[in-house]
Formats: structure tokens, sequence, C-alpha cells
């Protein structure tokens, strides 16, 4: 029996816009470790995450908006390089405080990359 290949058409893949990296689980608002993305949108999502999901408290910490819970911050090292690298390359390794609710969200990863533009000074833009 011989079987003819056939061709399927698969659906391209959408861009990703910014409410696929912060997303909502369970009516909370979650923050992901940067992944191919802009420096400008990671900034945004995290400006997102922090306005939506967490509650600012007397004591000056945050914590979660829909359990309560102190928000943690951990440490990621985000690898910024520019585009046209696709992820490899002189990339320079940043590293970014990613805040999330250790009771609603999972641990974010440790690992993750920005893509940048020619000259972009990613410390001053994240410090900012």
């Amino acid at each position: 029996m011989f079987l003819r290949p056939t061709k399927v058409a698969l659906p391209l893949p959408t861009p990703r816009k910014s409410s696929d990296r912060v997303g909502t689980v369970e009516g909370k608002c979650k923050l992901q470790t940067p992944h191919h993305v802009s420096v400008d949108n990671f900034v945004a999502d995290k400006a997102l995450f922090l306005a939506t999901a967490c509650l600012h408290y007397g004591d000056r910490q945050l914590h979660c908006a829909k359990c309560g819970t102190r928000i943690k911050w951990e440490a990621a090292f985000i690898s910024a390089h520019r585009m046209a690298e696709q992820c490899l390359g002189t990339g320079t390794i940043i590293q970014v405080d990613i805040p999330y609710c250790p009771q609603c969200e999972e641990t974010p990863y440790v690992r993750g990359c920005f893509h940048v533009r020619e000259g972009q000074d990613v410390a001053a833009q994240l410090a900012a």
C-alpha cells in the first residue's frame, strides 16, 4: 500500500499581544518571565500586573488582589539581544525582578530574553 503525502494548511501563528503575556487565570492577573518580547512591552506588562493584580497596604508592601498574600519578587536573568540575532549571539544578561503571588502562581522561570533595538539602553529603561 502506497500513501501519498498530502498538504495540510496549518493556521499561521498570530502575533503575541500584551494580554498573552499578562494573563488572567481564575480572575487574577499574572506576569510571566519575558521571552521573545521587547523591553517596552515587558515594562507595560509589568505596570499592568502591578496596577490590576496587586493591592498596596500601609506597610508599603504589595499583596495579591485575589488572596491577600504578600507579593514576592523572583530574580530572572534575561538575555537582551537584537532581533536579528534570533536569540543567539552577543546578548547581554540583565537581572530583572518578576513579581508574583506565591499562593496563586508558580514561581517565574529564571531565564528569558528581550529583543532590543540598536543602541537601546535596557538597564536605564527598566530602572525608569
